[in-house]
């Protein structure tokens, strides 16, 4: 409909004129405020629900539209990221009024009247719970859900430091600081490692001077832009102000601001200074999956809070401790156990005693691992995870979350998993501790093949490949390869020389059509000619290819140039197609041309002839079109009508009866 302009008929009107029918073909709608405005009209039956995602950067007055035409309301968002942009808008509130104003979005008004709400607490996106962890404590007072990593002991937040210059009040970028970012995406791609990678720039100016340096790159290593562009997620370079709702594997931050030239570091950090600019800082450190480098030539002890009260500057400060030191100030009910327990610090004594080294309530958010065991020959890392029954457990909302969802998340991030219940240590204690020292033998094991399948063999892309889904592709039958017959090189000759030998001549046209049939005469007189090297065919020369030919079917359909087959069964079961021959429209017979016609048709249901003829074609090879093309398509067109296997109908193309 939009294609052919609806037939004068609008989307709206469509949509108008199918209220019974729009419901079943389509029960759930994906669209934009604007779009239901355009789209929808306000006295129609009312949906069922409406729903709101990344609510934050959703305006009321572009949201009261789409509420409207809804019997109910569900809005999703994060009060602690980005409101709307709001750059371009003139603020006009008059004074007397600015109580009944909108706030930032629809998310800010629904959470100021009170709506009943519900607290989405579990965090997914971070493999390591470093990455969120300085989120959790600094803006959602350790509420998020998260979970420990293996290797929870080194933080994957890495601090680089670039002995960079702020060209403040010209360029306003740092110019060392994009150059040690573009340096880092390079060295990954030369790597086999095959994480995604994603840039924030904390100024769009840094942002468009890493993207330049970037492309000069690329544009220099054509095998690098090669593999650049073959990511499954593409490199992305945004700002502060643009980043929300992305993520990547790895997140590179260029913080771009620090010392000028004379070592002066400006309290300045454009819209960190903002109202609200900790809420794009929040945004900004929370897309990372894997891991996050932070480039900058601004350390944590450069920023002086007494010069700016913003929070976004006081965030930034913390965040750059936090990357240098690998560890955030935590709340104290992030850091406590509620109530420590005498079975999990008598189970863990037993685990010292057969010399592993344990630590109890590993995590850094409300769910902790009772018993990390720390594996011997890697320090930096947790061999096995032993969950306990205690307080925690029984505080878990629902079974599935305690017996399903927990474990197959810590699984998920390489954990191996064993429970051990209060009953069982109490009643029999010896074979609770067997059975922990079997499962930390066999995670031993397990540790000791994964390495060495890491040395024998190459390391596999750890990110989910569109190759490893099965993939349904159309078959067509209709289409071959063409398929040539190898004529030997005769050398230079004459045709006087070449009639001379006819006897052998008639063996060449024996080997081709049985090889390439069906074949024009002509094409048959091309290739014999190429054998003997004959620069043109002359009519002689394919009078005395057609003498040769007589004891071949001759097709009966109607053609430009003679067409023979070797058996007149085949041609009568002909329904194929052949491609990649090099070969002029002239010299593919008609049976040809008129089965690409019925497997567009085929394909397509119902199309226009014109389109018809171009997409036959395109698949015989003709990506442009001629007076020979023109004529051979409209033939064949003519002749499918003609025997009723197409039938046209109101300026469109089917198949026939």
């Amino acid at each position: 409909n939009i294609a052919n302009g609806g037939r004068a008929t609008s989307i709206r009107r469509i949509i108008d004129q199918i209220p019974t029918l729009l419901p079943k073909l389509c029960p759930c709608m994906l669209m934009s405020p604007i779009s239901v405005a355009q789209y929808i009209d306000f006295n129609a039956e009312k949906f069922d629900l409406v729903i709101f995602d990344e609510a934050s950067q959703m305006p009321t007055n572009e949201a009261v539209g789409a509420i409207a035409r809804s019997k109910a309301l569900v809005v999703v968002g994060d009060p602690k990221q980005m409101p709307p942009t709001n750059f371009f808008n003139a603020s006009q509130v008059d004074e007397d009024e600015i109580e009944f104003d909108d706030l930032d979005s629809i998310l800010d008004d629904c959470i100021s009247l009170s709506f009943p709400s519900r607290y989405l607490s579990w965090h997914y996106r971070s493999k390591h719970e470093s990455l969120i962890s300085f989120s959790n404590s600094q803006y959602y007072d350790g509420r998020l859900f998260t979970f420990p990593s293996v290797d929870d002991k080194v933080s994957k937040v890495r601090f680089e430091f670039v002995k960079g210059v702020y060209d403040k009040g010209k360029s306003r970028c740092n110019a060392v600081e994009a150059q040690a970012v573009v340096n880092e995406i390079v060295r990954r791609l030369r790597s086999t490692d095959n994480k995604s990678i994603g840039v924030v720039a904390f100024s769009s100016v840094q942002q468009n001077l890493i993207e330049d340096l970037l492309q000069d790159v690329l544009a220099k290593n054509p095998s690098l832009d090669e593999k650049a562009n073959k990511c499954e997620e593409p490199i992305f370079i945004k700002n502060l102000e643009n980043v929300q709702g992305d993520e990547r594997d790895v997140i590179l931050f260029s913080v771009g601001y620090g010392p000028d030239k004379n070592g002066y570091v400006s309290m300045n950090f454009g819209p960190l200074n903002n109202v609200g600019g900790e809420r794009r800082l929040n945004v900004a450190v929370s897309r990372a999956r894997y891991e996050m480098i932070v480039f900058s030539a601004l350390r944590s002890n450069d920023i002086d809070l007494k010069r700016s009260d913003a929070k976004g500057v006081a965030g930034l400060k913390y965040f750059l401790e936090f990357a240098e030191n690998g560890t955030t100030p935590m709340l104290e009910s992030q850091m406590s156990v509620d109530e420590r327990s005498g079975f999990v610090d008598d189970i863990a004594g037993e685990i010292r005693n057969m010399g592993y080294e344990v630590n109890t309530y590993v995590g850094r958010s409300a769910f902790k691992i009772d018993l990390a065991v720390v594996d011997p020959k890697d320090p930096s890392s947790y061999l096995l995870a032993i969950l306990c029954d205690g307080k925690p457990y029984f505080e878990a909302k629902t079974v599935r979350d305690r017996e399903i969802v927990r474990p197959s998340v810590l699984e998920m991030l390489n954990w191996n998993v064993m429970r051990v219940w209060s009953v069982d240590w109490l009643q029999n204690r010896s074979q609770v501790l067997d059975n922990i020292s079997k499962a930390i033998k066999e995670a031993l094991e397990s540790a000791a093949d994964r390495q060495k399948d890491c040395v024998e063999k190459q390391p596999l892309p750890s990110l989910f490949s569109v190759e490893d889904e099965p993939v349904v592709q159309v078959v067509n039958e209709r289409e071959m390869q063409y398929e040539f017959c190898e004529l030997q090189d005769m050398g230079v000759n004459t045709i006087d020389q070449v009639i001379a030998n006819k006897a052998f001549v008639v063996g060449q046209v024996e080997r081709l059509v049985a090889v390439e049939q069906p074949m024009t005469a002509t094409l048959v007189a091309k290739r014999i000619a190429k054998s003997w090297n004959i620069p043109r065919i002359t009519p002689r020369f394919q009078t005395f290819v057609d003498s040769v030919m007589g004891a071949y079917v001759k097709d009966v359909l109607f053609d430009r140039s003679p067409v023979y087959w070797a058996e007149s069964d085949r041609m009568e079961a002909y329904s194929t197609y052949r491609v990649n021959s090099s070969r002029e429209v002239q010299d593919i017979p008609m049976r040809e041309i008129m089965n690409a016609m019925l497997f567009v048709v085929e394909q397509q249901i119902s199309i226009p002839p014109e389109s018809l003829k171009v997409a036959s074609a395109r698949i015989l090879g003709f990506a442009r079109r001629g007076t020979n093309v023109d004529a051979a398509m409209d033939k064949a067109f003519e002749m499918l009508t003609y025997s009723r296997k197409v039938r046209l109908n109101d300026g469109m193309v089917s198949m026939g009866s």
